[in-house]
């Protein structure tokens, strides 16, 4: 639902003297190119009349632009069109939750572009990957202006227990010789930190499979966690990362036109993707810390558990080997 925008056009980027410079000189350009006013000072004066709103359209300004640039500055989710170019589109709601959006309008009532930012999800650690552990992710719903009951549960499982349900089911194939689906040849293969199928494999010979899960599960989870957010973060990078090089680097995609592609009047929508880039790269680099310290603690309580386990057979055979004296 996108509400609360005003029917009129808006005032000339108020209170931003950059943007209000950048909109006054094209409107004065394309008045005296196109003959609605003979000189730059009197397109001022009639911007000023008019309650300092535009008085020219300007949706020209990017009818030459490159796909780079009009398939993801257009009415609507600036991060859903950019993160839809990398194929990224299914990530839209997680990525606005965790770094907020840019809401772009260019109606045909708009003489120029309005844009209106939309913030992160407060009830969200997005420090670590633990949202990711537990499977609270949170997901935002695109609302212009944004409201409280935007942000809910995205609903999909947590690693701990995506880890527990893949681990157990790989036992179960390894001990009827079944073979792995797809999703979970994938998962042996992105569990880099262990060897999760040689592991359950001993496991299933000597009988304690469960034992085996139950020690490494959250290692593999954190691994798995960090894996989920690392690629979102990666996805929201590259896309921001591919709008703004676009952006930036356009041109005319026709040489032969008269109008080049004047990506400045989105000077505004491109500073703010700007700032949802740096909160993504802020989130990735802290979020990089706190998993190898998860990761170090995890190692540690695997390890533990490991020694307790091998003193307890230790004791055990000692047991026996001294009945078996006394006999």
């Amino acid at each position: 639902m996108i509400a609360g925008w005003p029917t009129r056009a808006v005032q000339i980027a108020k209170g931003d003297d950059n943007m209000s410079g950048i909109i006054e000189e094209m409107t004065g350009y394309k008045s005296v190119k196109e003959g609605f006013a003979k000189s730059y000072q009197q397109s001022r004066e009639k911007i000023q009349a008019n309650q300092n709103n535009p008085t020219e359209d300007l949706k020209d300004a990017l009818q030459n632009c490159p796909a780079e640039v009009t398939d993801i500055f257009r009415t609507g989710s600036l991060l859903s069109h950019a993160a839809s170019r990398v194929g990224a589109g299914d990530w839209a709601d997680v990525m606005r939750a965790r770094v907020g959006d840019v809401y772009m309008r260019w109606d045909p009532t708009d003489k120029v572009p309005l844009f209106s930012a939309i913030p992160a999800c407060p009830k969200q650690d997005t420090e670590s990957a633990d949202d990711f552990l537990s499977g609270r992710v949170q997901k935002r719903a695109l609302n212009v202006p944004p409201t409280a009951g935007d942000c809910s549960q995205d609903g999909t499982k947590g690693a701990l227990e995506l880890a527990r349900t893949r681990m157990e089911s790989i036992a179960g194939k390894i001990r009827t010789r079944g073979g792995l689906s797809a999703d979970e040849r994938q998962f042996v293969a992105n569990v880099s930190t262990l060897p999760v199928y040689r592991m359950l494999e001993w496991g299933v010979r000597q009988g304690v499979q469960g034992s085996v899960i139950s020690d490494t599960d959250e290692l593999v989870a954190f691994t798995l966690a960090y894996q989920m957010l690392n690629d979102l973060t990666r996805s929201i990078d590259f896309a921001l990362s591919n709008a703004e090089r676009g952006t930036t680097a356009a041109g005319a995609a026709n040489a032969t036109s008269t109008n080049i592609c004047q990506t400045r009047i989105l000077t505004k929508g491109i500073e703010q993707l700007r700032d949802l880039r740096e909160e993504v790269l802020r989130q990735r680099a802290q979020m990089r810390q706190s998993y190898l310290a998860a990761l170090s603690q995890a190692n540690l309580s695997t390890s533990y558990a490991g020694l307790l386990r091998q003193r307890d057979r230790d004791a055990r055979d000692a047991a026996g080997a001294a009945a078996n004296r006394n006999q």
